[in-house]
């Protein structure tokens, strides 16, 4: 393919600097690189403090002075917030409804209209359940911790006889 003539190149090129283009992720991520590495080559991060030493992730930085060795015992002691707990017993919860979807779709073939019936309505009662911790997730995590997404029973039910 031959390249476009000269003042197409330059169109394009004068689009693409426009301080007002059209900004997409991957342009976006682009001039970050971009400024990034102009910073690195004016030595911008030579000499920053703490250069070359490891990172410290168990930091209470954050914590008050007088509120640090309170903290610092419940972390010892294997303490984690609620909306932490309640996150493991929410991914906990969705592996096994995993593993009991895979036995129920293996003996789906076998089952005759009653027993299939049982297993939707178990399958329902249990995508509730579930949805109903996920929601009092989202309610007590922190905006930082995120949100997670409630089933679509309409949807997850579809998974069962497959």
């Amino acid at each position: 393919m031959s390249e476009p003539p000269r003042d197409e190149r330059n169109r394009e090129e004068e689009h693409n600097s426009h301080p007002l283009r059209r900004v997409t992720q991957r342009t976006f991520e682009s001039l970050i690189d971009q400024h990034v590495r102009a910073a690195e080559e004016a030595g911008e991060f030579r000499d920053l403090p703490g250069a070359g030493k490891p990172l410290s992730l168990d930091s209470d930085d954050q914590v008050p002075e007088d509120l640090r060795t309170g903290f610092r015992m419940l972390k010892n002691a294997g303490y984690a917030p609620p909306w932490i707990e309640l996150q493991k017993s929410i991914r906990e919860e969705q592996e096994r409804l995993a593993a009991w979807l895979a036995q129920s779709n293996r003996r789906w073939p076998a089952l005759g209209p009653t027993e299939r019936d049982q297993l939707r309505a178990e399958y329902e009662q249990r995508l509730r359940d579930l949805n109903k911790q996920i929601s009092s997730y989202n309610l007590t995590a922190p905006p930082v911790a995120g949100q997670l997404p409630l089933l679509q029973p309409w949807r997850e039910l579809r998974k069962l006889g497959e």
